[in-house]
This record gives C-alpha cells, sequence and structure tokens, in this order.
C-alpha cells in the first residue's frame, strides 16, 4: 500500500532529469564549465534519489549518529527500554 505524502524520490529522480537536460542543452551552446557544475549536481539529485528510494522500500530509520536500521527494530527496543524502566 502506497503512504499518502510527498514523495521524494520521484522530487529527486526529476530534478537530476531536469539537470541532466540542462547539461546537455549547455554542452550544445559550449558553456563546458557550467555544463560540469549542472552534471556534478543532476548526479547528486540521482544519488539522493537512489537513497530515498532505498530507505523507504526498506523503511529504515536513523539509529544513531551513522547507523540505520528497520523501523520495526528499533521501535521494539525502544518499547524493551521503557518495559525496564
Amino acid at each position: 500500500m502506497k503512504e499518502a505524502g510527498f514523495d521524494f524520490a520521484r522530487a529527486w529522480r526529476r530534478l537530476a532529469y531536469a539537470l541532466i537536460a540542462a547539461t546537455l542543452a549547455l554542452l550544445y551552446l559550449r558553456h563546458t564549465d557550467v555544463a560540469f557544475v549542472t552534471a556534478a549536481l543532476g548526479a547528486s539529485a540521482w544519488f539522493l534519489n537512489v537513497r530515498t528510494g532505498i530507505k523507504r522500500k526498506h523503511d529504515l530509520v536513523k539509529d544513531g549518529a551513522r547507523n540505520w536500521r528497520p523501523r520495526a527494530e528499533v521501535e521494539a527496543q525502544d518499547a524493551a527500554e521503557e518495559e525496564e524502566e
């Protein structure tokens, strides 16, 4: 079932496509310096699209400074800690 709300993966994907199209237009116009910057931004947007999609697909939440774990594990751990107190 698809959740209601804003789909960040789709937004990043559309931004990546728009930036790649802008890169191609800038290359055609021989503005290579600006084309490089837009290509780098397009690649970054594509990476964020993939990252957001993976987080949503596996229902990951941030647990600690650099760790990502499934939401069910984190909620179970939080519930167990509350019972101990």
